[in-house]
């Protein structure tokens, strides 16, 4: 098992979300969880409000713990097979919108996700996208 998702490589993804949003007008949350879905890093510019906090803090959990984006995880929740257990039954911190990425390194393991909210899901979901790229070079 590798070792855990270091602060600094954490903290780097977050700012380089919150500033793609700022460079394009956008007011976010971001937040980085560790494997287990424990937030590392939380950054929220000026005028985010508590739905999107709590909206990043949940995406970010969800992409860690189920190790897809939250976008197919999206997909996944809508499809009839989980009609018989819904995914806030399953787990209530689950959040199943765009915005969330997982983190993984070169042979598939994840080490964490990053969640961003604020904005709508389209954006947030290019921001984690993009914070992810960021620190693509650190997690080789």
């Amino acid at each position: 098992m590798r070792e855990p998702l270091a602060y600094a490589i954490a903290h780097g993804a977050a700012e380089a979300a919150l500033e793609a949003a700022r460079a394009e007008g956008a007011r976010i949350c971001v937040v980085v969880v560790n494997r287990s879905g424990i937030t590392k890093v939380l950054l929220s510019d000026d005028g985010v409000g508590p739905i999107g906090v709590e909206t990043a803090r949940r995406k970010a959990y969800t992409a860690a713990v189920t190790g897809i984006p939250t976008a197919a995880f999206a997909d996944f929740a809508a499809s009839p097979a989980m009609a018989i257990a819904p995914v806030h039954l399953v787990d209530a911190d689950l959040l199943p919108v765009p915005g969330g990425v997982p983190i993984t390194v070169d042979d598939g393991e994840v080490i964490g996700g990053i969640g961003v909210g604020g904005a709508d899901g389209a954006t947030d979901d290019r921001l984690a996208a993009e914070a992810l790229k960021s620190i693509a070079a650190l997690l080789a």
